[in-house]
């Protein structure tokens, strides 16, 4: 169906399609302050990390995640991201949230504490993954933070885009279509968020055992790349030679779940190397391509809330994509939270509108051309120099981001017709503005400020001192004793698991791993 088409199927759904169902969660490493890893365990104050529903850790020990409920509003989700990092700050003794996707100043690998979930066999199997990270990519590359926001459609969007597209009966695999169908189309143009939303254009040190040839030393302390938006996103953050190989482009679920699984599977003899368990201690849970999905990097993917001890491939196959989760978003460190209201209105927007595009499937030779677009913006978005190419054509980020956004600002137009505001349109205008002046982009704002402060590390931990400051506000009785009896009950259900668990663990892994 023609893009054209679409739209026009598009135009005829009424105002109660667009209440999005949206949910975010935002890592944050805990420093002292100094900004200082923290070698402290997670504040027992804060509940079990491995069944509190809310807040919980990432990689480390040190690298706190928040994750919020699903909303339709998104004061409403901003509230309750809010009220999270307040009731953490309340909690911690001495030590602050770190404001940037790239780490702290960090110590020697094995001074970084990986996250523990207890003795339980999926507790265990949480560690064991972790550590599987450790001996395959090292430490320091898990400690770098970002932002992912949780994306769908309600069910009035469904029922009627399917009777627009003259679907009936089961949506069950229309809406999984429909969802790949958007990924595609996200991934063509997933370079466009790390342009206007990056804000990692430098990094500490110690984050790299070697100078990379693509980053230029500022002084003793930092390194940044001069036109880089999202060192983050680039091979300088997330690197991984083994995933290199695997052609994962979403052209369909089947397809998605396949090669995932066959990753799970093959041995790699880099990894073989390492030894899955050595003596009594696990280095890593296989020595497959990929222990788990989840190892597998993307900057999106579809998701499925998967029952307790289910692998996300099996609930995909099984029940269909239930929502996408948006992965190359950098916390925002001049935001509190990470994240703000115009952001988030315009990933709405950009969501939809991938939706909205035709989305053909995409051949092995395009999807490597998107990944070095997407590796390219990454390092050099802000050269006036760099070229990508889009349907052959090789074309400068900032011309195509204009073309870009006047696509997508004319969708927004449409939508705050049907939802009677000016929100989209406004959260549009507002990127715009960034493209038209360069030096407003959020990584040319942070690198300018990162050389003004002398530091990576000093810039950081000044935005993080205020963030602190402004986290000050205390909870209501009420949301005070929601939070604290919440944390309670996560340690009562990390027991019953405990005390539930049946047979030996390697038994259990060996299922988990079958599935």
């Amino acid at each position: 169906m023609a893009a054209i088409s679409r739209f026009s199927l598009f135009e005829q759904l009424r105002p109660n399609a667009f209440n999005f169902q949206r949910g975010i969660e935002r890592e944050t490493l805990r420093v002292d302050k100094q900004g200082t890893l923290s070698q402290k365990p997670h504040p027992q104050a804060l509940g079990s990390a491995l069944t509190h529903g809310s807040i919980t850790t990432d990689y480390s020990e040190s690298l706190l995640e928040f994750i919020t409920g699903v909303h339709t509003d998104t004061q409403s989700l901003l509230d309750e991201l809010s009220e999270l990092h307040c009731f953490t700050s309340s909690q911690l003794e001495d030590e602050m949230f770190w404001s940037g996707s790239m780490p702290s100043p960090l110590p020697a690998q094995e001074q970084i504490p990986i996250a523990q979930y207890g003795d339980s066999h999926i507790g265990r199997l949480k560690t064991i993954y972790r550590h599987g990270l450790w001996h395959r990519y090292g430490r320091k590359m898990q400690t770098i933070a970002g932002l992912h926001y949780n994306w769908s459609l309600n069910d009035s969007f469904w029922r009627q885009w399917a009777l627009l597209n003259g679907k009936s009966g089961d949506l069950t695999d229309f809406k999984t279509d429909e969802y790949f169908g958007l990924i595609r189309s996200f991934r063509r143009h997933s370079w466009l968020l790390l342009y206007l939303f990056g804000a990692s254009p430098a990094a500490d040190k110690s984050f790299l055992d070697s100078v990379s040839n693509q980053l230029s030393e500022l002084n003793d302390e930092t390194l940044y790349a001069p036109h880089a938006t999202s060192l983050r996103m680039s091979n300088v953050g997330y690197s991984n030679q083994a995933q290199a190989e695997l052609f994962v482009c979403f052209n369909s679920l089947e397809s998605y779940a396949k090669t995932l699984a066959e990753a799970i599977r093959q041995p790699y003899p880099k990894y073989e190397k390492i030894g899955v368990k050595v003596g009594e201690q696990y280095n890593q849970l296989s020595s497959s391509i990929l222990q788990i999905e989840n190892e597998y990097y993307s900057d999106i993917r579809p998701k499925r809330v998967a029952y307790s001890g289910e692998k996300q491939i099996h609930a995909l196959r099984t029940r269909g994509v239930e929502y996408i989760e948006v992965r190359c978003l950098d916390v925002n460190p001049y935001l509190p939270l990470g994240v703000d209201k115009t952001q988030i209105d315009f990933i709405d927007l950009f969501l939809l509108w991938c939706m909205v595009q035709d989305h053909p499937t995409i051949s092995a030779e395009e999807c490597r051309q998107l990944q070095k677009n997407s590796e390219l913006v990454a390092i050099r978005g802000r050269d006036p120099e760099l070229e990508i190419v889009v349907n052959g054509q090789s074309r400068k980020p900032a011309e195509l981001a204009s073309e870009l956004i006047d696509s997508i600002c004319r969708f927004a137009k449409n939508i705050d017709q049907l939802k009677q505001t000016d929100d989209y349109q406004n959260a549009c205008e507002a990127q715009r503005s960034k493209i038209a002046t360069p030096e407003n982009l959020l990584s040319s704002r942070v690198l300018a400020d990162v050389k003004k402060s002398g530091s990576f590390r000093q810039f950081t931990l000044s935005r993080s001192a205020e963030t602190m400051a402004l986290l000050q506000q205390p909870l209501s009785e009420q949301r005070l004793k929601f939070r604290v009896n919440e944390s309670k009950q996560s340690w009562r259900r990390q027991r019953d698991i405990e005390m539930s668990d049946q047979g030996p663990f390697e038994q259990f892994l060996a299922n988990y791993l079958e599935q």
